[in-house]
């Protein structure tokens, strides 16, 4: 009967066995017992276990199997003076912290975020998608957010402010990034590679890594999505003209192609354009003294179509859309036509 009484006021077994899948953080319910020394202590693979002494971190325990002594409690030790081979029981909080990863948790900009765009201005951007988290480092996390609660939930450690961080993060990394709204609207689901590793610096500092963050659908205001389609068809006609065999990586630098048309039309090229036709013409004119036979197959009017493509090619390297290499090419490809 007295050995039955002791075993119950005495802790012997520490160990956690999560059956919910959602918890981030538990403590291990003492009833107001004291852990006997020699007590078992185990931490199963995905759990780290964490012995807080009077409020602070003491001890910290990775997966295995531990026999609680003074050799194996030393920061705990320390802090209550005790010499090598104490036997007595003793108190201590036993917090137990998930490091397994959790997926496909959810965020989204419960209102527009404001996306700079270099032709566009100010646009306003809702994005949704899912992420994912571990935790990285258990006392970090626990100094940050435990607090006294005895069991916390994912879904609570999200609804504590993580959540509305990810999109705050999100809204800032997308800024930092420099994509303009075209990119972001036909790279939505590879943006989220490029944000990862922004996002991740700021839940470092809280011990949590960010292992995976996916962006699964952008909505932008009709009238933009419109002014974007037209952009895209726009820019599909005018690689079709002039035989691009390569997606225009930047959308940006068509834009830069309209405006550069634009102020051709309003002042019949700058000087430097008249350099490039001039010395287009030069060319031209080599070409046809070397292979003079060639260009009487030609009409004028397809010489003109020529000079026309090799303008319009001109003008997609001006703007960088065309690298010298591919100017050159397609050059080299039309004159030999002549």
């Amino acid at each position: 009967m007295v050995f039955s009484f002791l075993r119950r006021q005495f802790i012997d077994i520490i160990e956690w066995v999560d059956e919910t899948r959602d918890t981030l953080i538990w403590k291990f319910p003492d009833e107001d017992r004291e852990i006997k020394m020699g007590a078992q202590l185990t931490v199963r693979e995905s759990q780290v276990a964490l012995f807080v002494n009077e409020g602070k971190i003491a001890d910290v325990y990775g997966p295995g199997r531990y026999e609680l002594t003074t050799r194996n409690m030393p920061i705990l030790s320390d802090l209550r003076g005790w010499k090598y081979g104490f036997e007595s029981p003793f108190k201590v909080d036993v917090y137990f912290v998930s490091t397994r990863e959790f997926q496909n948790l959810k965020w989204g900009t419960a209102q527009p975020v404001m996306v700079q765009d270099p032709e566009l201005n100010l646009v306003p951007l809702r994005a949704f998608g899912t992420f994912a988290i571990k935790v990285k480092d258990a006392a970090t996390f626990f100094r940050e957010f435990a607090g006294t609660d005895p069991v916390v939930t994912v879904e609570e450690f999200l609804e504590g402010g993580f959540r509305s961080l990810v999109v705050t993060k999100f809204s800032d990394a997308l800024k930092r990034s420099g994509r303009t709204l075209a990119e972001i609207n036909a790279q939505a689901n590879q943006l989220g590679d490029v944000l990862l590793p922004l996002l991740q610096l700021e839940f470092e500092r809280m011990g949590v890594a960010l292992t995976r963050f996916l962006v699964e659908s952008v909505s932008l205001p009709e009238e933009v999505q419109k002014h974007l389609l037209e952009q895209d068809l726009e820019l599909r006609r005018l690689r079709r003209k002039v035989g691009l065999s390569q997606e225009v990586p930047d959308m940006s630098k068509f834009t830069q192609f309209e405006a550069a048309q634009g102020l051709e039309k309003e002042s019949g090229g700058g000087i430097a354009r008249t350099a490039i036709e001039m010395g287009l013409g030069l060319q031209m004119a080599q070409q046809m003294q070397q292979g003079g036979s060639g260009s009487g197959k030609l009409s004028a009017e397809e010489r003109s179509q020529l000079l026309s493509t090799l303008k319009e090619l001109a003008a997609l390297k001006e703007a960088g859309v065309l690298t010298e290499e591919e100017f050159e090419a397609k050059k080299k490809d039309i004159l030999s036509r002549l």
